[in-house]
C-alpha cells in the first residue's frame, strides 16, 4: 500500500486561501471599473443634456431675437443660459449647470 505523506498538511488550506484572495482582487477591481464607467456615463449624458438645451435656446433666439428669461429644468438639473451682445451681435454664449459648463465664441 502507499503511504500517506504528511508533508501536504496545510498545502490545502494555502491554495484556497491564494484562490480566495485573487477572487477578491478580480470582484473588487471589477466593481470600481463599473463605477467609473458609470460615472463617465453620468457625465456624459449630463453634457449631452446641456448642448440640447444650448442648441434649443440659440434656435430659439434666432427665431425671435430674445433669450430666455428663465432658466431650464430638466430632468432635475437646472440650466442657465447667458447670451453676450455686441454691436448687435452675438458674440458669446455659456451655458452652466452649477457644476460644470461651457463657452461657445464666435471669432
Amino acid at each position: 500500500m502507499l503511504k500517506k505523506s504528511s508533508s501536504y498538511k496545510g498545502y490545502l488550506l494555502l491554495e484556497s486561501l491564494v484562490a480566495l484572495g485573487l477572487l477578491c482582487i478580480i470582484i473588487g477591481s471589477y466593481i470600481s471599473l463599473n463605477t467609473l464607467l458609470l460615472r463617465k456615463n453620468r457625465q456624459a449624458t449630463e453634457q449631452l443634456m446641456m448642448h440640447r438645451v444650448l442648441y434649443e435656446e440659440m434656435k430659439s433666439y434666432e427665431n425671435y431675437g430674445e433669450e430666455s428669461i428663465q432658466g431650464e429644468h430638466l430632468s432635475n438639473s437646472s440650466y442657465q443660459v447667458r447670451f453676450d451682445n455686441r454691436n448687435n451681435k452675438l458674440v458669446e454664449v455659456e451655458i452652466t449647470n452649477g457644476k460644470e459648463g461651457f463657452i461657445l465664441k464666435k471669432e
